[in-house]
C-alpha cells in the first residue's frame, strides 16, 4: 500500500527525458494536507502533480511546477491518491521530489 512518504529522483542520463512518474501517495481519513518539495526545478526542468479520486480511475493534472518548492501546502481529501509527473527535463538535470501526508 502506498505510504504517507512518497521521494525520489527524475534523473535523465545523457538525454532528455519526460513522462515519469512517482509512486502514488493515498490520503487517509484524517489528513487534510499534504506537502511538496522539489530541487531542480527551472523553465527548463517542470513537474506536475496529478490525482485522482477512485483506485484505478484516470489521472487528472493539478499544478505545474517549474522552481523549486519548499514544503508547499497542498488541500486533500481522503480517498485521493497524488503523485508527480516530469513534464520536461534536460539532459544530465536531475529533479528531486517529496510528497508527505500530514496530518
Amino acid at each position: 500500500m502506498p505510504g504517507p512518504l512518497i521521494q525520489g529522483t527524475f534523473a535523465t542520463g545523457a538525454a532528455p527525458s519526460v513522462g515519469n512518474a512517482s509512486d502514488a501517495c493515498t490520503v487517509h481519513s484524517s489528513i487534510t494536507t499534504m506537502r511538496l518539495t522539489t530541487l531542480g526545478l527551472d523553465g527548463s526542468n517542470t513537474i506536475k502533480t496529478q490525482k485522482r479520486t477512485t483506485p484505478g480511475g484516470a489521472w487528472v493534472d493539478q499544478v505545474t511546477y517549474n522552481s523549486d518548492q519548499s514544503n508547499t501546502a497542498i488541500t486533500v481529501a481522503a480517498g485521493e491518491e497524488w503523485r508527480v509527473v516530469q513534464l520536461t527535463q534536460q539532459a544530465t538535470k536531475d529533479v528531486r521530489y517529496k510528497l508527505s501526508l500530514e496530518s
